[in-house]
């Protein structure tokens, strides 16, 4: 595929933009929000810092008074909007569309740069509806790329210094929300100028006076803010939570270890099942293959392609190995799925412009997305007994065990009541309820440490807390790593001083205070 040279004008129309955005939005905004402004209520890794921006409101300090592997900028975004709003369902509910939307735009401005016409909006589409629609978790995941990506839509045109300064803030912010993201985001833009300058064979000055904007823009907007919860919280829970715990024990828990790669497989009936296991190969075989062929093809093409748009390409797979080496220790369908928008954009170049064959191929990519796109809301479409009032609004549910949960303990529990889901999260933020622990949740290895266990055991008797949610999965500690689990004093608690009210389908137990 033949690029234009950097002069020559775009030929997608702003309006092509706007028009294809205002799509983007007709498409989201059903994944997230039953017509005409019920919100669906999404589990998964959001409820955790819906739970720490609950907490904050009241008082309770980051860090020093509760437990958190990330940075504070997921939490400072919710805890803001729930000041101005109050703690309403429909707030991570509009954060998925406003995401979406963001990222639809810094993908097509991205690609736009290394794709000619309409195919600037394929690896958009393909991100959005392979990817992003059936990742619907408003988690940090998603501030750190949109934040990321922003940067690389600044600086693919041209790297001058106002434009690296901005993309060092840009980056500066992505690690307030991921630490480790932003950091290796910003890392590979330094990485990428070192081979710019040497590719072009600039000045020393050149690359001096731009790594040192990227890097002072870097960290003066990422070390300002961090700034704030050790002022409040104190440097040594700070560090011990955000940088000692995860190099320490993150990979303890099943799920943050190399063994997660391919291993949530989706489950879908008939006759979802076979597209939905199509793009789960594909997202996953996707990265980080397509690097690997990128840079082939850079070898091979790109003394006698001379007028390709090497720099910007290049600069896009420095961009995206970032993003999979941020997620590469724990690659479950989430990380993978969330940093696979570069990986799309190289795939949709190495498809080519020319041929009938190459036009086949991308035709059947339009298709497959738009036939996602259709499907998507259907899939996630909530049946007529899904909704349900809860503290935080009206919400609806696309699980039918999540809504039983929150629908009995609707009706015997009161919003500011303390309760502990020992193996979840998703309990407490739309029935307004309280985490007397300190983590918020347990597992049956070394990610959870014995002295949380003890402090969680000392809270359930000082605050007489009358409802714990038990999960089976917390009596199966992994036989290689049994020596981790340190859960035996809870389970003692439990038999002593409380008794079993109510067994979901999923084998969750409500066991109540005798």
């Amino acid at each position: 595929m033949t690029q234009a040279p950097d002069h020559t004008p775009l030929l997608i129309p702003r309006r092509h933009i706007f028009l294809y955005l205002l799509a983007v939005l007709v498409f989201v905004y059903p994944l997230t929000f039953i017509l005409p402004f019920v919100p669906i209520y999404q589990g998964d890794n959001a409820p955790v810092y819906l739970l720490n921006a609950s907490r904050m409101v009241r008082g309770e300090v980051l860090y020093r008074d509760f437990f958190q592997l990330t940075w504070p900028g997921t939490e400072w975004f919710y805890l803001r909007r729930f000041v101005i709003f109050g703690e309403r369902a429909w707030i991570p509910a509009a954060v998925l569309v406003v995401m979406g939307t963001a990222l639809a735009w810094a993908g097509v401005s991205v690609s736009r740069r290394v794709l000619s016409g309409a195919t600037a909006f394929l690896p958009a589409t393909l991100f959005l509806t392979f990817a992003f629609a059936h990742c619907l978790d408003a988690t940090h995941h998603w501030f750190s790329l949109v934040f990321t990506f922003a940067a690389l839509a600044t600086i693919i045109k041209e790297r001058t210094v106002k434009r690296l300064i901005v993309a060092g803030a840009l980056t500066g912010f992505a690690t307030v929300c991921t630490q480790t993201r932003g950091a290796l985001v910003a890392a590979s833009f330094a990485a990428f100028l070192i081979w710019e300058w040497r590719h072009k064979k600039l000045a020393g000055d050149w690359l001096l006076r731009r790594e040192a904007s990227l890097i002072v823009a870097y960290l003066a907007a990422s070390l300002s803010l961090i700034a704030v919860p050790v002022l409040q919280a104190g440097w040594k829970p700070f560090v011990e939570d955000t940088i000692l715990f995860p190099l320490r024990w993150y990979s303890y828990f099943n799920r943050n270890n190399l063994g997660v790669y391919m291993a949530d497989v989706p489950e879908f009936s008939w006759p979802v099942e076979i597209p939905a296991l199509a793009i789960w190969f594909f997202i996953h075989l996707l990265t980080p293959l397509v690097y690997v062929l990128f840079f082939v093809r850079y070898r091979q093409s790109a003394r006698s392609r001379p007028k390709e748009a090497w720099d910007r390409l290049m600069l896009v797979s420095f961009t995206g190995l970032a993003w999979f080496a941020a997620i590469a220790s724990a690659p479950n369908w989430l990380k993978i799925a969330s940093a696979s928008l570069p990986a799309l954009i190289l795939f949709v170049y190495l498809l080519g412009a020319e041929g009938r064959a190459a036009r086949l191929v991308r035709g059947a990519l339009w298709l497959a997305a738009l036939g996602t796109a259709v499907a998507s809301p259907a899939i996630t479409k909530p049946d007529r007994h899904g909704e349900l009032r809860t503290p935080a609004g009206r919400i609806a549910l696309v699980d039918s065990i999540q809504y039983a949960k929150l629908k009995w303990l609707a009706q015997h529990t009161h919003p500011g009541e303390y309760l502990f889901e020992a193996g979840d999260t998703d309990l407490y933020f739309p029935l307004g309820l309280r985490n007397p622990s300190e983590v918020p949740f347990l597992t049956p290895a070394d990610y959870t440490r014995p002295e949380q266990v003890h402090r969680t055991l000392a809270s359930l008797e000082a605050l007489r807390v009358r409802y714990v949610v038990w999960s089976p999965w917390l009596d199966l500690p992994d036989a290689a790593k049994r020596s981790g689990d340190h859960l035996g004093p809870l389970r003692d608690l439990l038999r002593r001083d409380y008794r079993v009210v109510e067994t979901f389908e999923d084998g969750d137990q409500v066991w109540q205070r005798k």
